[in-house]
Formats: C-alpha cells, structure tokens, sequence
C-alpha cells in the first residue's frame, strides 16, 4: 500500500502522498516493443519496406532526443462502480467550543478509493506511474437538502506500480472550510450542523499504457527502400509508431484494477437552536 498523510482537525481525512520518481510515462524498450499487440504488424512493414535478413533494434539511441519512444498512461482513467452504493445519512452536530461566536464547517464532497491491481503488462512491468483518475460522484443529497451545485465526477492523480498482487489509493475531493457566525438566540443554545451522508460501493477500472514515439531499425549494410530500389541507402531508419501502428489498440496494453470506493457528502449547514430547559 502507498503512504498516506493525514489532515487534521474536524472531518479528518487522508490524502496520498507523492512518491518520488513516478511519471505518467516511461522509456519504451525492445521488450515492452516486442510485447504490444502491434508488434507483428511492425516487424511485417518493417520486411515490406527494407526486404528480408537481419537488423537490430533501437529505442531511445544516443545522440537522437528529438525522437523519443515512451509508454504512458492514457488518461483520464475511467472507474467504474460494480454495484449500487451502500450510504448512510443524517445531520450531524460539529463541534465547537462553548461560548464560541463563530464556527469552522467543512463542507464538500470527498471520494477514498482503495484498490488492488488484478492484472498487469508484460510492457512497462515493475514500474511507478501515476495517471489521472476520473472518481464518479456516488452519493445523492437526500430530498430537502440544499446543494448549489450538481457534481458528476471528480479527478485526482494516483499512483500505482504495474507489478502482481500490489495496491494503490485515491483521493478526490473538493472540501472546502469556512467560517460561519453562530446563531445567537435568548433562552436557546444554536447548536451548527451539517448534512453528513457516507457510501461504499465497490469499483474497477482499467489503465491504459499507451507506446508512441520512434523505433529505429539498423541492418548490417546500407540499403534503399524496396519502393524505391535505386534510391538512397541507409543502414538505420526511424519509424514513428503512430504513423506504422495508426490503431492506437496496436500500441496499447492494459492494467486492470479493482477496490472500495468511500464517499462523503457534507452540505445545507445550518444552526440548530434549541431550548434551554432547567428543571
């Protein structure tokens, strides 16, 4: 599991922390090259427009920066819930010092995903990534409850290694505090609360990895081009693989995931005032 920190004070909640050294995107290699569903194709093309016999292949070569090949996340990266959510609802009191004129409300929507990678690529294997993943809204404000603004989904950056049996968290939320002045009322104590509704629901998602950049193919000896056989010779040629592998499909692989997702919805603060009774 990834590190967490902790926010403090009224509605705590965690939030992950950033690891160092992951990226949305990594170095391609032949291996993960060799890997992709396109490489077939690639090989053939390769026969088609250079002839048969050897050559070596060469990703990210020295001396060539400008042509780049790297795997990266496709984003944003869906979630999908697999079931209804499970919520609970009511309307909370938030504490507050005795005497106190003014009170501090967090208020918002918060979504904690918790999962566990259930399959991984043979391209980019064992490595840190992060991407962006689109959180769906699963809670509903119950009937009467005042909220400005309808919220669909929210995004979050996560990270997440591409290797067996490992786990990763998320966290969207737009939480917000504010001040608000206390309700002062003779003979009632104004007591602030809050709209509070928590949710499970169980998700999954898929990630996807996606090559793009330059493949270099060397043969042993200058040659033209089979189109154009008295042409110029070359011993190297670059091939960007959007332009050989168009499908995206042909240059993707897949990491699936599947978890919790823990939602909290706080809203319609209002205080409560209520009778002071001495007997």
């Amino acid at each position: 599991m990834l590190p967490f920190r902790s926010l403090g004070g009224e509605g705590e909640m965690n939030v992950l922390e950033a690891r160092s050294g992951s990226s949305s995107c990594s170095e391609l290699d032949l291996d993960d090259l060799q890997s992709l569903p396109g490489w077939p194709k690639l090989a053939q093309k390769a026969k088609e427009w250079w002839g048969d016999g050897l050559y070596e292949i060469e990703i990210n070569p020295g001396g060539y920066d400008d042509r780049p090949a790297s795997m990266c996340v496709a984003d944003p990266v869906l979630i999908i819930p697999t079931a209804k959510p499970r919520c609970v609802h009511g309307r909370v009191d938030i504490p507050h010092k005795n005497g106190a004129s003014s009170v501090e409300v967090l208020s918002g929507y918060a979504n904690v995903g918790n999962w566990n990678i259930t399959h991984v690529t043979t391209a980019a294997h064992a490595l840190f990534f992060q991407g962006t993943f689109r959180m769906p809204n699963m809670t509903t404000p119950p009937s009467g409850t005042y909220m400005n603004t309808k919220l669909n989904h929210l995004d979050t950056v996560g990270e997440f290694i591409n290797a067996p049996f490992n786990s990763f968290a998320t966290l969207a939320t737009n939480m917000t505090r504010r001040t608000e002045t206390l309700t002062q009322v003779q003979d009632r104590t104004c007591i602030p609360t809050i709209s509070q509704q928590h949710c499970a629901v169980p998700g999954r998602g898929r990630i996807q990895l996606v090559a793009t950049g330059y493949v270099w193919f060397t043969f042993p000896s200058p040659r033209p081009r089979r189109q154009n056989p008295h042409g110029p010779k070359h011993r190297r040629y670059a091939v960007k693989l959007e332009d050989a592998l168009p499908n995206v499909l042909d240059r993707s692989a897949y990491i699936d995931f599947a978890g919790t997702m823990n939602t909290t919805l706080r809203t319609d603060y209002f205080d409560e005032c209520r009778w002071n009774f001495s007997l």
